[in-house]
């Protein structure tokens, strides 16, 4: 069925002025067997957006003026809903309705609309075969988060923006993500699977989306504009079928079923994993980097996994967790634990590390763990390597001084003979150095 995504326009104000706002949640309150004041502000909600991505959707397929349009309109009556309510002064059970919105819902809505909006343009963009991989578009959305300064302002929106056009074509979201997910994700993320909940239970188009040329092709077969049936979203308010982010449902795979079961214990813990099990640990992983929220005992628990496995390919999160957390974390202790289990394995991790993260606090942390192994080039190299690009001539790299003269041999001589001499200053730093080229000579018996 063809709408004309003004018709949707005008539903979207109609329902967010002051008196809308009243009238529709009293209209969820009368469909409602039991009364739930959440329950009730998630109805409005769902139905709101359900509204608004469908006239932003309906708009896409015109133009990207017309997409223009419609997002500046969906948010000029969201922004002339909130100042209203925010307002005036209402009887005393309408109050506490609007404060609970106001402090609940609101802020959600307009940071995801402006998702949605990015969405449409990312949809409209998308090819085939391009809307499989939603678990790494979730890794990069924390790596945004974790460093949005370097990408700058809007780069979060474009990538959940992004995920969110793979899921119009059917892409599948985990739920596993809904569960340890950064709360700036993770609210954009229910707003979505509970959207495509919601177009898959409605008539307003067959989800899921073809690609955007198709889309306008089943429509230009239509002739003439066709009345929206605005029935469909008056329906969801009314008592009809519908999703609320409170009770979101997800088709599950046995990975999901997998990383699910280590919330409860360890029933999984014989089974091998595959490459798909490393790449999700390791966003998981990666998520805490942004996230100290995800349960630890969820974490603990894959760590053990990791460990049975020895699965060193999560070395790398392993490292950029053990920089964030503090040393007397439980997680920083399993963490080293793990690191250390891996042995040699580890090796190219650490030097990655080492080179993005020259003054680290961990580097004296590994070079202690490269100085305590059996000895090998690979390891000398690395420690050498820290050692003599650490860039402060301070406690830490004293520690790593020792962690040479522990390790001992001529070349650990030689190494601490030259940053003797090259030292900058005389101080505690000079004198930690001179004991620890004591100490490396008595251990080479020199």
């Amino acid at each position: 069925m063809q709408r004309d995504y003004h018709e949707l326009l005008a539903e979207i104000k109609e329902i967010t002025t002051a008196d809308g706002f009243v009238t529709s949640c009293l209209e969820i309150k009368e469909s409602l067997f039991f009364y739930e004041l959440d329950l009730l502000l998630a109805a409005y909600t769902a139905s709101l957006e359900l509204l608004a991505a469908a006239a932003l959707l309906k708009a896409t397929l015109k133009s990207k003026r017309d997409l223009a349009k419609a997002q500046a309109e969906v948010e000029l009556y969201v922004h002339t809903l909130l100042e209203e309510l925010a307002k005036y002064q209402f009887p005393l059970d309408i109050q506490y309705v609007v404060d609970r919105f106001l402090h609940g819902p609101a802020p959600r809505i307009r940071w995801r609309l402006s998702v949605y909006v990015e969405m449409m343009r990312a949809y409209a963009a998308l090819g085939d075969g391009e809307f499989q991989d939603l678990d790494g578009l979730v890794r990069e959305a924390h790596r945004v988060l974790r460093g949005s300064e370097a990408y700058g302002e809007g780069k979060l929106e474009e990538v959940l923006g992004q995920i969110g056009a793979r899921m119009l074509r059917g892409a599948r979201l985990r739920p596993i993500w809904m569960q340890v997910s950064h709360p700036r994700i993770q609210v954009v993320l229910s707003g979505l699977q509970t959207l495509m909940n919601n177009l898959r239970v409605t008539p307003y188009c067959n989800y899921p989306l073809e690609d955007l040329a198709t889309e306008r092709q089943k429509r230009r077969k239509i002739k003439g504009n066709v009345v929206a049936d605005l029935g469909v979203f008056r329906n969801f308010r009314q008592g009809g079928s519908g999703y609320t982010e409170l009770n979101i449902p997800f088709d599950r795979d046995e990975y999901d079923s997998f990383l699910e079961g280590f919330f409860s214990g360890f029933q999984y813990l014989d089974v091998e994993p595959d490459q798909k099990v490393v790449e999700l640990i390791t966003v998981i992983l990666e998520a805490r980097l942004v996230h100290p929220g995800i349960d630890g005992r969820f974490l603990l628990r894959l760590l053990v996994y990791c460990n049975r496995w020895q699965l060193s390919q999560v070395s790398d999160a392993i490292l950029e967790l053990l920089a964030e957390l503090d040393w007397d974390d439980p997680l920083f202790y399993e963490s080293w634990a793990l690191l250390k289990s891996f042995s040699g394995k580890a090796l190219p991790a650490m030097r990655r590390f080492a080179r993005a993260h020259r003054d680290s606090p961990l580097l004296p942390y590994l070079a202690l763990f490269l100085s305590s192994g059996p000895p090998s080039k690979r390891r000398w190299s690395l420690l050498k390597e820290i050692f003599e690009h650490y860039p402060e001539e301070n406690e830490d790299k004293a520690h790593i001084a020792l962690s040479i003269a522990r390790y001992g041999g001529e070349d650990a001589v030689a190494c601490l003979e030259r940053a003797l001499t090259s030292a900058k200053r005389n101080g505690s730093y000079r004198r930690e150095l001179e004991k620890a080229l004591e100490a490396a000579r008595q251990q080479t018996g020199n």
